[in-house]
């Protein structure tokens, strides 16, 4: 297989492609996700760049090690050793990273992958992409750039194939109050962030934010009012005073 490509949106084309072809499922996550689906994402400022590559993979799939070490990278052999079953890590010849999320990204939340990998080609849904960056509770520039991005492209829908899918969003808010708590502080904390950028953006950059604003809103009133589990109610009942996500560790 060719080389790896400096490009790291043109690595993950050709790292999804070899997937593809050699029946591995793995989708793209995190800000390649992005950049391969909303094309919006090129238009904002300052430019999005990128470095490592996230995907998903589903659980029982020890194809993906050797799929990755035919691509050209070296397994983190200790870290996939010990971290297998959840993660794997690997790296090319100029340090760039590429993580793959066994079956669950978890990070300040949990969010399972299941069946969700085989409703796209390259990515996962809108929907899920939507849902990475919202559990994030340290947010950042770049990670807001995604979400503004992903608003400004797709619309909120019941179904995963009309753009970001509301029943899965629910799904996971709905059953777990961390979760609605973290996404629904993220939606108000971006939506005064993009109403700030918002008055100094020229005028197209001005229309996307207004879209991200708008859809942001909508998608905190759909929460407010979606059916909590009980689960949910409990724990919402002692409220902030017990810490609701995970810090997780960077790892390189």
């Amino acid at each position: 297989m060719r080389e790896i490509v400096a490009d790291p949106v043109d690595e993950a084309r050709r790292v999804l492609q070899a997937a593809r072809q050699a029946a591995v499922p793995l989708r793209a996550l995190g800000g390649i996700a992005v950049a391969l689906i909303a094309p919006t994402i090129a238009h904002l400022h300052p430019k999005r760049t990128y470095h490592d590559i996230d995907l998903a993979a589903p659980a029982g799939t020890p194809a993906v090690s050797r799929l990755m070490t035919d691509l050209g990278y070296e397994a983190a052999r200790r870290f996939n050793t010990l971290n297998g079953s959840e993660r794997l890590l690997f790296h090319d010849v100029n340090g760039r990273r590429v993580d793959i999320f066994v079956d669950t990204l978890r990070m300040c939340h949990a969010l399972p992958f299941g069946a969700r990998l085989e409703l796209q080609a390259w990515t996962l849904p809108p929907a899920d992409l939507v849902l990475s960056k919202l559990q994030i509770v340290e947010l950042t520039e770049r990670d807001g750039q995604d979400l503004v991005a992903l608003f400004a492209d797709y619309s909120l829908t019941e179904s995963d194939a009309d753009g970001i899918g509301l029943d899965r969003i629910r799904q996971i808010c709905g059953g777990d109050w961390g979760w609605w708590r973290t996404v629904d502080d993220n939606l108000r904390r971006l939506s005064e962030r993009w109403q700030a950028a918002r008055a100094v953006a020229d005028p197209g950059e001005a229309r996307i934010l207004d879209k991200a604003i708008e859809r942001a809103a909508e998608l905190r009133a759909v929460l407010e009012t979606c059916p909590k589990s009980l689960g949910w109610t409990i724990r919402a009942k002692l409220g902030p005073r017990l810490r609701w996500y995970d810090l997780p560790e960077e790892v390189r």
